[in-house]
């Protein structure tokens, strides 16, 4: 019985693959642009960062937010204690403190001899028809602009 099951599964996933063969042009395609904020009170652009995975929780914004944030890296290299301190739309606030909240918390932060704060601004740009290289443009001019 299992043996049929399986094989009717497989069945219907290759049958609705068959049917779906160019997905590519349906998924939007998400960026993250990340800097700190250094002592002098400049933006300092990260050129990667090590978590890609456009944020569930962003899906449904309305093709870009940002985020500010001061939180604190401990000892061991987790990021705790933060403080959201500007996000922008307003109207998704919940979901940009939350995406960015567990974004740092996954970042893998080396671990030093004290405690350090950082503060940080992160912008999430998703767009449905865009190349990749397009949303990228996009997201560091986003990047420039307020987050308030």
């Amino acid at each position: 019985m299992k043996k049929i099951l399986g094989g009717a599964l497989m069945l219907v996933a290759a049958t609705a693959q068959a049917n779906n063969t160019d997905i590519s042009d349906k998924r939007p395609t998400g960026d993250i642009q990340a800097q700190i904020l250094d002592p002098q009170g400049n933006w300092l652009r990260l050129q990667s960062i090590p978590n890609r995975a456009y944020p569930l929780e962003l899906l449904n914004v309305e093709g870009k937010g940002c985020a500010i944030t001061r939180f604190t890296i401990s000892q061991s290299g987790m990021a705790k204690d933060f403080d959201i301190q500007a996000t922008d739309p307003k109207r998704y606030s919940r979901a940009l403190r939350q995406a960015t909240k567990q974004l740092l918390r996954d970042w893998q932060w080396p671990e030093q001899e004290q405690e350090i704060e950082l503060t940080m601004r992160l912008d999430y740009c998703l767009e449905e028809v865009a190349s990749r290289s397009e949303v990228v443009e996009m997201c560091l001019k986003q990047s420039q602009a307020e987050c308030s």
